[in-house]
């Protein structure tokens, strides 16, 4: 196993793990879990565009792989909800296995591609071709991923930050598939 691959299970183990740990299922809404990740985002976006020759061809991998990201981000958007406990007032985020299933595509088809770059021997060959034949550096193609994974974090994160404020801002229990709320009805202020 190479370098880049066991570096790549490595990263994948470590991101499952923490979406299983913090997102999936019900958690607590608090400013650590939306402060974090955003802070995460910002520190590896700076540590990948570093790494980077500014370059059209560069420039423009990286910016699909963040397009790519974006369009993921509002998938997982959809299959999560933010709702405030009735009893306690409190704001939990809620996320099901759609919600892992995306997270687990994404990272088996990126682990797939990096397998396939380093054992089948005429993909390889393609893929070296094409970023020679289009001037992309592998520096370009690392920033396609892991600017696509923080963009998807992005998302997510600013996602449960604008339901979260809706909810504090409303009566309403529930903020979840698009953003709709759900009005309190039970009478009680919320």
């Amino acid at each position: 196993m190479s370098d880049g691959m066991r570096d790549a299970l490595i990263l994948s183990g470590i991101l499952i793990v923490i979406v299983l740990a913090t997102q999936a299922g019900r958690h607590r809404l608090g400013v650590i879990k939306l402060l974090a990740p955003l802070g995460m985002v910002g520190y590896v976006a700076y540590l990948v565009i570093g790494d980077l020759t500014f370059t059209t061809p560069n420039l423009v991998t990286a910016a699909i792989g963040t397009t790519i990201g974006l369009a993921i981000g509002v998938g997982l958007m959809l299959t999560m909800s933010v709702e405030r406990d009735p009893a306690n007032k409190k704001l939990y985020t809620r996320a099901g296995l759609p919600y892992v299933a995306i997270w687990l595509i994404v990272l088996v088809l990126r682990l797939t591609f990096i397998w396939a770059v380093e054992n089948v021997t005429s993909f390889a060959k393609e893929v070296g071709e094409f970023l020679q034949d289009n001037s992309i550096d592998v520096e370009a193609v690392t920033a396609f991923f892991v600017l696509m994974a923080m963009t998807m974090v992005l998302v997510r994160t600013l996602a449960v930050a604008i339901r979260g404020a809706r909810l504090r801002g409303t009566g309403a229990e529930v903020s979840k598939d698009r953003g709709d709320l759900v009005e309190n009805t039970s009478g009680r202020a919320g």
